[in-house]
């Protein structure tokens, strides 16, 4: 089967390898669309952020190149190893999920998504950027009738969103403000109205995204030419809004102080908030622990993978019954899609340029 491997940063080839055989509790699954992640983007880039060190070692190691990125992908289980329950040949499924190692003390006692000893899909063991996928079922969960594959591929985010928001723990006729409306951003923005948000204020720099965020319910703020605590405050009597999701991450210099999006978080929630950690922030930050214990707003970092919501779904789950029922449609931001795994080099160009694009969430590749 055809695979992507990349032999040294910026370098990558389309190379035969051999399709994989699933193991004990494992499937193997034929990938129908994957996308990449602005994380694995700059890791190909050789940018010094998250699995960095994983990332570097394989390219070195690996021979004829490392098997890397496809976490975000939706896929056709093809076969099943021995003792796989709960999925069948036929099934559509998607990762939203880790791999834990299941022997820790959080994961002994139920709090897997502590677990310091995950396995990653597409760091720490191949991905989907192939024809063929082999994993646990741990990770996976179905993709609902109704669901394309390009929305499909696209649910691992959301997935994410909704745990974030999930550990946003918003109360009912809280105001909240997302700082940034990509692709989670505008996602986290409609999931704090489904859980129970009385405004929700969407700011950007970009006029698609805001349109997009005020078709469906949020309150835009176009910050180059209007300052987003200003507005809030204003729209709040002075108080700020309850809750804040920052969800633009990158390079940032001051956590509490001046206009990076971090700052503008911090200075938009109200005295006792929540400033939601969504973004990726590269590198370290500054911050005046004083005016944070002065403020006393609750700095949110969400957990990751899938978690229950209660004992009939859980995140993962939830997701794609979100996008089947239309309640949150993630498919307006899957602007480009491109045929088969040559494609790699320009789904990155695209995915980490999305201005000079056109484009608003990944791009995708689509595999026959």
């Amino acid at each position: 089967m055809d695979a992507v491997v990349i032999d040294e940063f910026e370098s990558f080839d389309v190379i035969d390898v051999p399709r994989p055989e699933p193991g004990p509790g494992e499937v193997l699954i034929d990938v129908s669309r994957v996308q990449l992640s602005v994380t694995e983007c700059l890791l190909y880039r050789g940018e010094s952020v998250a699995h960095y060190d994983a990332v570097r070692r394989r390219i070195r190691d690996e021979e004829p190149g490392a098997r890397l990125f496809g976490h975000e992908f939706c896929g056709v289980v093809a076969e099943c190893g021995p003792g796989v329950e709960g999925y069948e040949v036929g099934d559509r499924v998607y990762a939203p999920g880790k791999i834990h190692c299941g022997e820790c003390p959080y994961c002994r006692s139920g709090y897997e998504n502590y677990c310091p000893d995950t396995e990653a899909i597409g760091y720490d063991r191949p991905g989907a950027l192939a024809e063929s996928v082999r994993l646990p079922t741990e990770p996976l969960r179905p993709v609902p009738e109704g669901v394309s594959d390009a929305e499909g591929a696209a649910l691992q985010p959301l997935a994410s969103s909704v745990l974030c928001v999930a550990d946003a723990e918003i109360d009912p006729g809280d105001d909240v403000l997302v700082v940034g409306a990509g692709v989670m951003g505008f996602q986290c923005a409609l999931l704090a109205e489904r859980f129970g948000a009385a405004t929700v204020y969407a700011a950007d720099v970009r006029d698609r995204p805001l349109e997009i965020a005020a078709a469906n319910g949020a309150v835009p703020i176009d910050a180059t030419e209007t300052d987003p605590v200003d507005a809030v405050r204003e729209a709040t009597g002075g108080l700020g809004t309850d809750v804040v999701i920052e969800a633009v991450g990158g390079d940032q210099t001051h956590a509490t102080e001046g206009d990076d999006p971090l700052a503008q978080a911090f200075r938009a929630a109200r005295r006792g908030g929540t400033v939601l950690q969504v973004g990726h922030i590269s590198g370290d930050v500054e911050m005046t622990p004083r005016s944070a214990r002065s403020k006393a707003v609750r700095w949110e970092n969400p957990r990751k993978g899938v978690a229950d919501l209660g004992p009939g779904t859980d995140t993962g789950t939830l997701a794609g019954e979100l996008v089947a029922s239309g309640a949150v449609p993630i498919g307006e931001y899957v602007t480009h899609e491109f045929d088969g795994l040559d494609s790699f080099g320009t789904v990155v160009d695209v995915t980490l340029d999305k201005g000079a694009h056109d484009a608003l969430g990944p791009a995708q590749i689509v595999l026959d």
